[in-house]
């Protein structure tokens, strides 16, 4: 123990040593350069070929820098709680709530459950509405209210605990809605899997649907998820992860922009930080996509089947395990995310942090 702890003091100690001597190099360097580049006309003796050089390697050392900074900042599969869920229902998507509790839901049963923060059940939605459904993907409103899709009857559902029936059928017809998540305007997306499409619309109080548009072209959509700049992302089955503006304009894709290959890319989640993360069905792992630098894997190792996944403020990532009816909750950062609209007074800060 004592020579690991070595070994790790030396460590650290060699990567600070070797930051401090790239600032101090580097801000002698500008110290010496600005004012004679802002005078002078020429560049002393500095060939264009030094120049092109020195240009290409400090873009590579930038990267390099970046993705050591990423590593510093993450941590890989480091398991803090497994939480099962019942049978009846499954666990195929998974909704953080801002208090700390889980919305689980599948499509093995016509119920939604609502896990404390803790980890204990405290609620079961049953999912009727003249008869029973089965909810595929799960969101929560702007007002906090439950949103899900159908796919065997295709269409979205809105709760409403104190009126009946409870649930509220909003956006017409879908060919086979999977996926569903709420933009920061408070706009709702649906991945429609058989249309290609991901339909956005706003719903009012009395569930009138307004400015409804569409992405079209994509190939099996099955999930989508709002991201930090506005816009959203959205796992094409056996494909890619694709990334549109709010405006719904294409911007790119995960794997063009990080050489990245998917096998099935199936849940998607971002956190505060604008880091996307994405469960692989068929690799059986979790990785996340910083704004910059290279992918991390966060889950290498111990899921079978993961399909949905979701991130809270407080460095914690859910895993919905469909193999094993579970939702296995891991520490994927070092510390909280940095963002001072996150809700760091919740309650999930107090029970959860102190239990890691």
């Amino acid at each position: 123990m004592m020579d690991q702890s070595l070994v790790f003091c030396h460590r650290k100690e060699n990567l600070l040593r070797a930051v401090r001597s790239l600032q101090v190099a580097s801000q002698n360097t500008l110290q010496r350069a600005v004012p004679l580049l802002s005078s002078h006309d020429g560049l002393g003796l500095l060939q264009a070929s030094q120049i092109n050089q020195l240009s290409q390697k400090s873009s590579q050392f930038c990267r390099d820098l970046e993705d050591v900074g990423n590593l510093l900042l993450f941590r890989q599969d480091q398991l803090t709680q497994k939480i099962l869920i019942p049978s009846c229902g499954g666990s195929s998507c998974v909704q953080w709530c801002s208090d700390g509790s889980l919305y689980v839901c599948g499509d093995n049963g016509p119920y939604i459950h609502l896990v404390a923060s803790n980890g204990k059940p405290s609620q079961v939605l049953h999912c009727l509405d003249g008869g029973i459904f089965l909810p595929d993907g799960i969101a929560m409103t702007r007002s906090g209210a439950v949103a899900v899709t159908d796919l065997t009857e295709g269409s979205v559902r809105i709760y409403k605990p104190n009126s009946q029936p409870s649930w509220v059928k909003v956006g017409g017809r879908f060919m086979s809605p999977k996926g569903i998540s709420v933009d920061s305007t408070g706009r709702i997306l649906v991945a429609d899997y058989a249309a290609g499409t991901v339909k956005a619309f706003y719903v009012d109080r009395a569930f009138r649907v307004q400015g409804v548009c569409q992405v079209s072209g994509l190939q099996g959509p099955v999930c989508v998820c709002a991201t930090a700049d506005g816009g959203f992302a959205v796992s094409e089955e056996c494909g890619d992860v694709k990334i549109f503006s709010g405006n719904l304009k294409p911007v790119g894709s995960l794997s063009e922009r990080y050489q990245h290959t998917f096998g099935n890319p199936t849940g998607l989640c971002t956190d505060p930080e604008g880091n996307i993360l994405v469960a692989d069905e068929q690799k059986r792992n979790v990785t996340l996509f910083p704004p910059s630098g290279s992918p991390v894997c966060v889950v290498s190792k111990g899921l079978e089947r993961p399909l949905g996944v979701a991130c809270s403020p407080f460095g914690l990532l859910y895993v919905a395990d469909s193999a094993d009816n579970s939702v296995k909750v891991y520490r994927y950062r070092v510390r909280p995310c940095y963002n001072p609209t996150s809700p760091r007074g919740s309650g999930e800060a107090e029970s959860q942090l102190q239990g890691s």
